[in-house]
């Protein structure tokens, strides 16, 4: 995109609790839309139903505290992270020109400079994909990182969107990025650690 932009918007978006708030009718919804044969689908609602969890407490020597329902995915279930991407599978830029990268519950927006669909119009079909499907997007936690070249000429970055942080880098899938595709700063948080 920078080839023949002189700068990229990446929209860092984050959901609140993914897994957690997940409706089990939204996501049985998405799946009975896909070809899925019957005996897996019956799995998978028998899998969601009537599931429930209690927590060890060590201060009371291994008791175990009341059980309580499951209303979402359990991210760590070997089902979890499929159902997510079951349930993100509608979630997709307006333009072709943009991009949304998607890792379980990671969602990054690319909007080059030139294109027919701004990012203010992409982020607002995000956040309706959200509202019609029960998630909640963290506005504080979302960022926004412009994507240029190290040494622009007479680059003009755009203000950031209205109440977002701009950020100069970011850690994306534990790696720290930099808007001039710097790795400095995570050089020196690997050699920290």
């Amino acid at each position: 995109m920078l080839e023949n932009n002189s700068y990229v918007r990446c929209l860092l978006i984050d959901f609140s609790k993914a897994f957690d708030i997940v409706k089990h009718t939204i996501i049985l919804s998405k799946l009975s839309a896909l070809d899925l044969p019957s005996f897996v689908l019956n799995w998978i609602i028998a899998f969601l139903t009537d599931r429930a969890h209690a927590q060890v407490c060590k201060t009371t020597d291994g008791q175990l505290s009341a059980m309580h329902p499951i209303y979402s995915i359990v991210q760590g279930s070997g089902i979890g992270s499929t159902l997510w991407i079951v349930m993100a599978s509608d979630l997709c830029c307006i333009s072709d020109m943009n991009i949304l990268f998607k890792y379980a519950d990671d969602t990054n927006l690319l909007v080059p400079e030139n294109t027919n669909v701004d990012l203010v119009d992409e982020f607002s079909n995000i956040r309706e994909w959200a509202d019609s499907n029960g998630m909640v997007i963290n506005l504080y936690k979302t960022k926004e990182m412009v994507l240029h070249r190290s040494h622009p000429k007479r680059c003009y970055l755009p203000k950031s969107l209205e109440g977002m942080e701009q950020v100069q880098s970011a850690k994306l899938l534990g790696v720290i990025f930099q808007s001039t595709f710097s790795f400095v700063d995570h050089v020196y948080y690997v050699l920290k650690i």
